[in-house]
């Protein structure tokens, strides 16, 4: 029997009436934590929730509960399919118009709209960072891609964070995917996929020397976290 057996833990595919709850914990245990998002001041609004609800109705997170059946942990993933031409052409016009949405926010007041579409404009730009490039590198024709990964600080089980990208990986695999692809942005989660589960290293940005051109920190709320990596593993 696993420790987490042992503890009561079980893992499973996150149905949609579980959104809520992935939410608050969420807004408890990742929102206040995660360097990119404390940085910009992005915390638990309409849009996060569409996009995290998104990703869960696709079937491919992973939660973890307790004895009580509390959610303790979660891993969001979505995948992406070769021949979607729908998401990929709707997701590459909105990176396209990143600068010109940051503009528009600043004409409308929105420092937190605007801060957001700098940061990710640049640091996609920084990381080179597409997934849609990579089926042709790979070959393969489907690929589970990293929303976050997220446990509760109140859980204090050693492992729960790599046992979910585990068990996400398993979901992935049996809906057909070949490779998971990952933008890790914190400390702890880094150790999770560069040093546990040894994904490869693509590229990274370390939070200190990621500066706009008149020398100012994108980034100025990291606490420990040092650096943006993009990674990958055949699963």
């Amino acid at each position: 029997m696993s420790v987490f057996a042992e503890a009561g833990i079980q893992f499973s595919v996150i149905t949609p009436d579980r959104t809520e709850e992935v939410l608050q914990l969420m807004a408890i245990n990742f929102f206040p934590d995660e360097p990119l998002l404390r940085s910009i001041g992005i915390t638990r609004n309409s849009f996060m929730d569409s996009l995290i609800g998104e990703a869960i109705n696709g079937g491919s997170c992973v939660m973890a509960t307790d004895s009580s059946g509390k959610i303790i942990g979660v891993r969001l993933t979505e995948i992406y399919d070769k021949d979607d031409g729908f998401k990929k052409n709707f997701e590459r016009l909105l990176m396209c118009c990143l600068p010109c949405m940051g503009r528009i926010a600043k004409i409308l007041r929105k420092p937190v709209l605007r801060k957001s579409c700098k940061v990710f404009d640049a640091l996609l730009s920084e990381l080179d960072y597409d997934v849609w490039t990579l089926f042709d590198e790979f070959g393969c024709q489907k690929i589970l891609s990293d929303v976050c990964v997220c446990t509760s600080k109140d859980a204090r089980v050693k492992g729960l964070g790599t046992e979910l990208v585990k068990q996400g990986e398993s979901v992935g695999r049996e809906k057909g995917c070949d490779y998971s692809v990952n933008l890790v942005t914190g400390l702890y989660s880094g150790k999770i996929f560069r040093e546990k589960l040894n994904y490869t290293v693509r590229n990274e940005v370390f939070y200190a020397r990621f500066i706009d051109k008149d020398g100012n920190l994108y980034l100025n709320d990291t606490r420990e976290h040092l650096s943006v990596f993009s990674c990958h593993k055949r699963i």
